[in-house]
């Protein structure tokens, strides 16, 4: 369940801009206003990924497209 529900996160951020930067600046409220309901592991992995996420130069939506492949979903861009 736990990929699942990141994999659905990193989906949604890769589909709507407007979350990721919601996601980057305040994971929580962006979270729980998206209707997600994560434990305090999945929170910590989405602390994990978006740490990585503001640490990189690269291209973030094809970085979120490897992180969610990673997690199981297959996301076409």
């Amino acid at each position: 369940m736990r990929n699942e529900m990141i994999g659905a996160v990193v989906r949604r951020a890769i589909e709507h801009p407007e979350f990721r930067r919601r996601l980057a600046e305040d994971p929580r409220n962006a979270l729980t206003d998206h209707g997600f309901a994560l434990e305090d592991a999945e929170l910590a992995e989405i602390e994990r990924i978006r740490t990585n996420l503001n640490g990189s130069g690269d291209d973030v939506e094809q970085r979120l497209v490897s992180i969610a492949e990673q997690y199981g979903v297959n996301v076409k861009t």
